[in-house]
């Protein structure tokens, strides 16, 4: 992809592309923003837009990459030697990854005008692969480019930080992923804007979700909401067992996530204030205000958001839940 093929985050982008027009541009970047939001597209479409025999605007003011030639057909399918994206091989970016990474950065480019090294979730980086990395950012070579992505800006080292020009990235609005989402796949209208306020702004987690598999997942908190409602103290209890001990930890976390919005989309139907998101199903969402008043559905909610600080301990999830549900029959 290129710069203009991008979707959201408009100023950075305009902000990236002035930085290669004007010659700005620096040696250590720092992309920060949530998973999910294109960051990695980013860096890619730079990486392109910077080595890109054919770079050019569509207004002629504005450099962008042409996407077709053979240095960007390599970049797009990782093959280029001149360009290297690094990511975590276990929990952490280990040492030997960045001295790997730092040894290439100081040859010249093979075929390229610049060498560009993309370092995917920096934030991962053990202290003394860090270090390993500071020494590089601190001197550059000339021909290099160093970008790092990272959801966590707070837990790379301050030095790291400092010596980088960091650009923001925020997660892109609900009509900004539909309208990608209308222009790659054809889909139903409305899986279309379902995907698209399930992903909460990230491109990344719209393509990722399992339609099938969520809406197996709201059907039984619905179903629980339902039961809830009627006080079947029997139901509850098997719901109990289900929820606590059939499932595994996050299969349970991943159900706690969808009856936490199904309840906030009720709460925000009775309120008619906040964005819905499973606006397919509002018509039985707001059948269930009969049972679910708004005093009820807050208080409800910060008991579930209790439980959850909890699980940290290990607490027995079917002897928490009975307690739970068991209070509201």
């Amino acid at each position: 992809m290129a710069f203009r093929d991008l979707v959201g985050n408009e100023r950075v982008r305009r902000a990236l592309q002035v930085a290669v027009r004007e010659g700005r541009l620096g040696h250590s970047l720092l992309f920060s923003g949530p998973e999910g939001v294109g960051k990695r597209q980013f860096a890619l479409a730079l990486a392109k837009t910077i080595n890109c025999p054919n770079a050019s605007g569509e207004d002629r003011t504005l450099p962008d990459s042409c996407d077709r030639c053979p240095s960007c057909q390599k970049i797009e399918r990782g093959e280029h030697v001149d360009v290297l994206v690094v990511r975590p091989e276990t929990a952490f970016l280990r040492i030997e990854q960045i001295r790997s990474l730092c040894e290439h950065a100081s040859r010249k480019p093979f075929e390229a005008r610049w060498r560009v090294f993309i370092i995917d979730e920096a934030e991962t980086m053990t202290e003394q692969a860090a270090n390993a990395l500071l020494k590089t950012l601190e001197e550059p070579a000339a021909e290099s480019v160093f970008v790092l992505l990272t959801s966590q800006l707070a837990r790379l080292l301050p030095t790291i930080r400092s010596r980088c020009q960091i650009y923001h990235f925020a997660p892109l609005k609900t009509t900004e992923i539909e309208g990608f989402l209308r222009e790659r796949f054809v889909r139903p209208e409305e899986e279309i804007r379902l995907l698209a306020r399930l992903s909460g702004g990230r491109i990344g987690k719209a393509l990722s979700i399992d339609l099938s598999v969520y809406r197996e997942m709201r059907r039984e908190a619905l179903e629980l909401l339902a039961v809830l409602g009627v006080g079947d103290r029997v139901r509850l209890l098997r719901a109990a067992e289900y929820w606590g001990r059939r499932l595994d930890r996050e299969a349970f976390e991943r159900r706690l996530e969808v009856l936490e919005q199904v309840l906030a989309d009720v709460l925000h139907l009775q309120l008619e204030a906040g964005d819905v998101v499973n606006t397919d199903i509002a018509a039985h969402l707001r059948s269930l205000a009969v049972w679910w008043p708004p005093s009820r559905v807050v208080h409800f909610m910060e008991k579930l958001a209790a439980l959850r600080r909890d699980l940290w301990r290990q607490l027995n999830r079917q002897l928490a839940l009975e307690a739970l549900f068991l209070a509201k029959a």
